[in-house]
């Protein structure tokens, strides 16, 4: 039977049917249709994680968070995991949504803070109408004052209108304000609440992004932070924050920047499938294809002759600068999140949403898998002397390994993911970018040295200065930051 009666279209409809219907009954149930549209991405990929989850007492907190380990998955791997299942009408929704959601899937932490309901026993009532006349407003700071509300003095208190940018944040990129300017709108006629102190040890906020900041790195002087966000650009600064430059080429979210070795050069990795090669001028230079799926992470060779990138495919690859392919490694079951070079040039280590870190040569024979991590690996690291392994997980861990695959010490408590890993130039300290928003700091043996906190959202990469002085990060609130490393850590490297 052929049309619109046969069996296999009624099968599409109604499998289009369940996934939207779901996406709207999980919004609906999870948050209510009374708040923010941003809130209904997280409501979605906490929906698709609830189903695979045990009935459990967890709140939409630690919900959602989990769902975030798996938003990359469900986002970036849509098409692979859907397996005889895909259809025309489904793979035209998945488009859909990832052209959304390839730029936005960091969206799912801005709403890991529970809704408010009211307290048992209370009632809402519904606000009275109002005769037609002007009705009095008045602005109100927010009580972090980054930002003001528009109030209707005809509607309950707590019930703003609008939401204005506060006079008190500096514009993107422009300078943070200075002591004398602040608490004061710019015509110095009204007060608003005075900026905080900065958070200890930190020096330095790289504002200019529009959305995440995903991915930060020094320059091999010191003297220059490369910067990757979700609104498609890479950005290069001074080591005083002023920005220098955008290299804009890429249709999607820049999940990754890195300098070449001789800081000639910078390497980006991004959503649209590409991986793209630019002098520090801005001009681009090459751009390497790796089809649709998305290019998670990017990696100069020591020599800076070659590049290695992560894919949502599965692979990692090695390229000439010229673009052409050289070797594809393969072995990871699922989407590999991130790469790295041995410092002598004759390695290459990955890591995956598979759970494993994996050691190659560089004609793609495997070495060792490394095993211990229960939810995705995201990011991978090796020790300045090439003896050893860092892996960052979503199990709420980092971990060390020898090059055997054998676990030597655990950082983490287990409870937030953990993004991104960097050892310190002199080995001794390892940094770990969290998604509860903090950037701590450790020695080899798991011990926890310092924890820097300031960003407002989860910390998605770190990278520590050659010279071993300041650690950046970068997160989703929209920042880079700049810490200054306490001078007692140089004698202290146990």
């Amino acid at each position: 039977m052929n049309g619109l009666g046969s069996k296999r279209h009624r099968q599409r409809v109604a499998q289009v049917a369940i996934v939207l219907g779901a996406w709207l009954l999980g919004g609906w149930l999870l948050y209510g249709s009374a708040f923010a549209p941003d809130e209904s991405q997280g409501s979605r990929l906490l929906l698709e994680q609830q189903s695979q989850m045990a009935p459990a007492l967890i709140t939409p907190q630690v919900a959602v968070e989990r769902a975030a380990g798996r938003a990359a998955e469900i986002v970036m791997g849509s098409r692979s995991t859907m397996g005889s299942r895909s259809i025309e009408t489904a793979e035209e929704t998945a488009d859909a949504f990832w052209k959304e959601a390839g730029d936005r899937w960091q969206q799912v932490f801005q709403v890991w803070q529970p809704p408010k309901f009211p307290k048992a026993g209370r009632s809402v009532t519904p606000s009275k109408t109002m005769p037609s006349k002007t009705v009095p407003s008045k602005t109100m700071p927010s009580k972090q004052g980054d930002r003001l509300m528009l109030a209707d003095l005809a509607r309950p208190a707590a019930v703003p209108v609008a939401t204005l940018p506060s006079p008190n944040l500096p514009a993107p990129g422009s300078a943070p304000s200075t002591p004398e300017t602040q608490g004061r709108s710019p015509d110095s006629r009204s007060a608003f609440p005075k900026t905080p102190e900065p958070p200890e040890h930190q020096i330095r906020v790289l504002q200019g992004h529009q959305r995440a900041v995903w991915s930060v790195a020094f320059s091999p002087d010191g003297e220059q932070i490369a910067t990757a966000g979700a609104d498609g650009t890479a950005r290069l600064w001074d080591d005083a924050g002023h920005e220098l430059d955008q290299l804009v080429g890429h249709e999607r979210a820049v999940w990754n920047v890195v300098f070449s070795p001789d800081g000639q050069r910078l390497a980006t990795a991004g959503a649209d499938g590409t991986a793209r090669l630019w002098a520090l001028e801005g001009d681009e230079l090459t751009v390497i294809s790796a089809g649709d799926r998305a290019v998670w992470d990017v990696a100069f060779s020591p020599d800076g002759q070659h590049l290695a990138t992560a894919s949502t495919d599965g692979t990692a690859r090695l390229w000439d600068l010229e673009g052409r392919e050289l070797v594809v490694f393969r072995g990871h079951n699922r989407a590999v999140w991130s790469v790295a070079f041995s410092p002598d040039g004759q390695r290459l280590a990955t890591a995956g949403a598979d759970g494993t870190a994996r050691l190659w040569t560089l004609t793609g024979r495997q070495l060792a898998v490394f095993r211990g991590h229960d939810r995705a690996v995201w990011s991978v690291a090796f020790s300045p002397d090439g003896q050893r392994l860092a892996t960052a997980g979503g199990d709420g861990t980092a971990r060390l390994w020898n090059l055997t695959g054998r676990s030597l010490a655990i950082f983490g408590d287990n409870r937030r993911a953990v993004w991104d890993v960097a050892f310190s130039p002199d080995q001794a300290h390892l940094a770990t970018a969290s998604a509860d928003g903090t950037v701590r700091l450790w020695n080899r043996n798991g011990g926890l040295v310092e924890t820097f906190e300031g960003h407002r959202r989860a910390v998605w990469s770190v990278s520590f200065r050659p010279d071993g002085k300041w650690l950046a990060s970068a997160g989703a609130d929209g920042t880079a930051r700049i810490w200054e490393l306490p001078a007692s850590l140089s004698a202290d490297p146990t």
